[in-house]
């Protein structure tokens, strides 16, 4: 009986599919585009390391902008920091955080007045 436990066990450990990381990707397939801080949720310090989980929003010229996060972040952002977020070519649902930044400021500066138009804090964006 416990032989079937431990088999079933591995079975659906084996099956588990982890997210990618950017390393697993070719970096000519990804494009930067503009992006938001959208929320920062800090987690415990290890080794006095303190990780995050950033949440982010791009394709900031669209209607409803594309969200995305990056989980155990080791970067120190706010939220509402404009970042430059890296987006693959043929899936604008996978997104990686690049760096800190401005690369498209007309494309920022219409969403953040549309922000303030409609006196949301992130336009098109439910959370």
């Amino acid at each position: 009986m416990h032989k079937y436990i431990i088999l079933l066990f591995l079975i659906i450990s084996c099956n588990k599919k982890e997210k990618l990381i950017y390393e697993d990707y070719n970096d000519e397939d990804f494009l930067p585009v503009q992006g938001i801080i959208t929320k920062v949720f800090k987690k415990g310090a290890i080794n006095n390391f303190i990780k995050k989980d950033l949440h982010f929003i791009y394709n900031l010229e669209k209607e409803n902008p594309s969200k995305g996060y990056e989980i155990n972040s080791p970067y120190m952002l706010n939220e509402g920091e404009p970042v430059i977020i890296l987006v693959h070519k043929n899936n604008d649902s996978i997104s990686f955080f690049g760096s800190r930044g401005i690369i498209q400021k007309e494309i920022l500066l219409n969403y953040l007045e549309k922000c303030d138009l409609d006196k949301r804090i992130y336009y098109g964006v439910e959370y």
